[in-house]
């Protein structure tokens, strides 16, 4: 029998109770940077056993590996009790907000329980390498320059979205609600650039007919807040990609030659990570082949996207303020979590990307599959020739970080049957591997 549940230990009376587990991890490290969970342990601390097969640990790995962001330092160990099995699983690290399954938990004795709105905000003001002072400072702007009609849709959209609980009564209190009001009065300056009506943000949109950019079909100069060119944004580049079309009975289904779940991350992490102060403007660029988001932030710390994809470290955020308030109406999910969408949402549907973070800012690129003058696509099922393929194209569209050693544990099959597998599938032009063998990822090509 071991002691009771507390605000650093959970049982779990087997891993049916797995995705449960992770929640609680994450929720034991917000509140102490530590925790435990016990599998095959009733609620009351009596031992029931688990069972161990040859994937039990793998799987729970991949689980935590998966949903658990940032990755902290991850211990499985198994005991055996009283002629028992039990997995112990712990969980240390301190680069905390942690968010499990893209939401954010903290512990209460022995409950796990949802962070309000404001508690990651928190965790980020904390950390003063990564918070900009700019947001706080007046912006000498008063209360009636902001669009209050945008105010109030973005309230009602934050509680829709069941991140704030708070029913409209005037302009000064919802600010003050969103800590966007300034010591003198004024909106501070995250105010004025997320709510202002005077034009804040200048969001460049330019349209070139071929690859070489040489004459614009297309040239704008949009003036608005955040969250109108955020929207603006999303406009301009869905009304000049291209789609195709499918008859499925009386519907008609138009799906875009880029998925718009990965277009929409990167067009808020660019106004989320911008830098407002020097008056730089984002820009979007569609060429024949191409469409470039451009901001002139950059991520910050050398940090690179595909850190934060993998979880290998968190979110640090340029403008916490601002991201706060685009996380409470559901335009951020967990912070630090965008790329691993964008990256997996552009895998499944086989667009290629690029992205460039330098001294002057951060791009990210995503190729227009139409274009591909010349070149011939085989039909998936001429390249994907047996199941082993299919299996493994499967897992890694859900994890593109997934090692050789965890595919041959999850299907069962031995590692040089993985390894002559990936060499066909990369020769058919399926696979790709991006990076080095340590720290780098795969890449769907279909």
């Amino acid at each position: 029998m071991l002691s009771r549940e507390s605000e650093t230990v959970k049982f779990k009376k087997t891993t049916a109770q797995l995705k449960e587990g992770v929640i609680s991890l994450c929720a034991m490290l917000n509140k102490h940077g530590e925790g435990t969970v016990y599998f095959g342990v009733k609620g009351d601390g009596s031992i029931a056993g688990q069972d161990v097969g040859k994937k039990t640990t793998s799987d729970i790995s991949h689980e935590i590996r998966t949903n658990l962001k940032p990755l902290p330092d991850i211990s499985i160990d198994i005991h055996s009790i009283n002629d028992k099995t039990i997995i112990a699983v712990q969980a240390k690290g301190t680069d905390t907000p942690y968010s499990a399954y893209g939401r954010y938990y903290t512990r209460v004795d022995d409950a796990d329980t949802y962070m309000d709105s404001n508690q990651p905000l928190r965790f980020f003001e904390s950390k003063d390498t990564t918070y900009s002072t700019w947001e706080e400072q007046s912006s000498g702007c008063g209360i009636d320059t902001v669009n209050e009609d945008l105010l109030i849709q973005y309230i009602r959209t934050a509680n829709d979205a069941g991140r704030m609980h708070y029913i409209f009564n005037n302009t000064s209190e919802a600010l003050n609600k969103l800590n966007l009001i300034a010591n003198d009065g004024q909106l501070n300056n995250a105010g004025h650039f997320l709510f202002g009506n005077d034009g804040p943000v200048l969001l460049k949109e330019v349209m070139y007919p071929t690859d070489d950019r040489r004459d614009f079909a297309d040239l704008k100069q949009y003036h608005g807040n955040i969250l109108e060119c955020i929207q603006e944004g999303m406009r301009y580049i869905e009304s000049n990609i291209r789609y195709s079309a499918r008859i499925d009975g009386l519907q008609r289904t138009e799906t875009p030659e880029i998925p718009i779940r990965a277009i929409r991350e990167i067009i808020v992490n660019s106004f989320a990570h911008c830098r407002y102060q020097k008056g730089d403007s984002n820009t979007i660029t569609i060429t024949q082949s191409r469409v470039t988001v451009y901001n002139p932030g950059g991520l910050l710390h050398g940090t690179e996207p595909r850190d934060f994809a993998s979880g290998r470290v968190g979110s640090k955020i340029r403008n916490p303020l601002i991201a706060a308030v685009l996380f409470k109406n559901g335009m951020i999910d967990a912070f630090g979590t965008g790329f691993d969408r964008t990256f997996k949402a552009c895998a499944e549907s086989g667009v290629e990307y690029s992205y460039r973070n330098d001294e002057f800012g951060f791009t990210f690129t995503f190729a227009r599959k139409s274009t591909e003058a010349g070149r011939t696509i085989p039909d998936r099922s001429e390249r994907l020739r047996n199941d082993t393929d299919r299996r493994i194209m499967e897992l890694i569209s859900k994890d593109q970080y997934i090692t050789t050693t965890e595919l041959a544990e999850r299907l069962g099959v031995s590692r040089p049957t993985i390894a002559r597998h990936i060499k066909g599938l990369t020769e058919r032009g399926v696979l790709e591997r991006v990076g080095s063998r340590k720290s780098g990822y795969w890449k769907a090509l279909y």
